[in-house]
């Protein structure tokens, strides 16, 4: 609990120490680590966080780190979202290297157990697969340190496989999570020439494709916009979609530079795609009906159009490779079927309403007569 004059005169930093004493002594058990999360007061102030953690540490006897949550540096090369990224790992300490353990670096929760990514690892060999959300403790944790290699699955953790390079003498290799089944199978090949191994990825890309195929069979002239708050590159994904053969109208997103690879081809294919961002307060006066769809992907896309079949895709299992793919048009699929079904029995009960109105009425004439 901090005033103005805390912050101003710098008394807030010699409250942190204690803030941290009282919240460890308030577990029933102590944390065998602990962060401290900034945001950009601190960030404008010039505060030495690293010197605060140092005190910390020195008080509580655990090993304590900064959390640099300062949204003002989102454009900038180090934003949150990367630096939290390098931030949960740096408890780790050098130890020997197993030759059967590989980690995956981006998300903060796990992979979709059914991803082919474990899979085709455990066919070259791979027996151990460390990842942060699935580490039960801190032994489990400490693991991390032994492995191999890394895979980055989010461009967001290159800083981390930067660190673990540095400190930990681990090497990685970096996969995108893509949407369309060709790009996917070729990475596969990149990956299996680094390792000098085979990745057999057919059945699972078979499998995939079936998926894609039944949904453009069934609903290929479906009208569909895409936002940014689900499990992909909006643009990459809008992009899958229409090579597909899929009429995507609107995308709800904030391009990257690295978006603008997608945006070009987006532009050559669909010149009339409509990109809108969620940032501009203009988007106060977005109206559905100027531009309906019959399908949103996204949170957002969901909000902007409720009309709409909804697919979310956020869970926080994370999708990634042929079965994300898969897993999304069968959703698709799935939430089309629904709405239909919705839009029937709507159906259904209006017309047994418009009929039940029309007897009445007749009812009342005759009984007139």
């Amino acid at each position: 609990m901090l005033t103005e004059n805390d912050i101003v005169t710098g008394k807030h930093l010699r409250k942190i120490p204690a803030a941290a004493e009282a919240f460890v002594k308030s577990r029933p058990e102590k944390p065998t680590a602990l962060m401290i999360c900034i945001t950009c007061v601190d960030a404008l102030l010039g505060t030495d966080m690293e010197r605060v953690c140092r005190q910390v540490e020195a008080r509580l006897a655990l090993p304590v780190r900064p959390c640099y949550m300062y949204a003002l540096t989102r454009e900038s090369r180090l934003p949150p979202m990367t630096a939290i990224r390098q931030t949960v790992y740096s408890l780790l300490e050098p130890r020997k290297k197993r030759s059967n353990q590989v980690n995956l670096l981006g998300y903060f929760s796990p992979l979709a157990k059914d991803s082919e990514l474990y899979a085709l690892l455990a066919a070259i060999g791979v027996r151990h697969i460390g990842e942060l959300a699935r580490c039960r403790d801190f032994a489990d944790y400490e693991e991390l340190a032994a492995a191999n290699f890394n895979l980055i699955l989010d461009p967001e953790a290159r800083q981390a496989a930067s660190w673990f390079q540095k400190e930990l003498q681990i090497p990685a290799i970096e996969l995108k999570r893509l949407y369309e089944t060709d790009k996917i199978t070729r990475q596969y090949e990149g990956l299996s020439h680094v390792l000098g191994v085979s990745l057999r990825d057919q059945p699972y890309r078979e499998e995939a494709e079936a998926a894609r195929t039944d949904f453009c069979a069934r609903y290929g002239e479906t009208s569909i916009a895409v936002g940014s708050r689900l499990n992909a590159n909006p643009f990459e994904l809008t992009l899958a979609l229409v090579r597909a053969g899929l009429s995507v109208q609107e995308v709800f997103a904030v391009p990257t530079p690295a978006d603008f690879f997608y945006i070009r081809r987006l532009a050559e294919l669909l010149p009339k795609l409509r990109l809108y961002t969620n940032l501009s307060p203009s988007m106060l006066h977005y109206e559905e009906t100027a531009h309906p769809v019959q399908l949103a992907l996204g949170v957002d896309a969901c909000y902007y159009h409720p009309q709409a079949a909804q697919v979310p895709w956020n869970e926080e299992q994370q999708p990634f490779g042929h079965q994300g793919v898969r897993d999304l048009f069968r959703a698709m699929s799935r939430a089309m079927a629904e709405r239909k079904q919705e839009r029937e029995h709507t159906a259904a009960a209006g017309a047994a309403d418009t009929a039940k109105g029309e007897r009445e009425d007749k009812e009342e004439k005759e009984g007139k007569v």
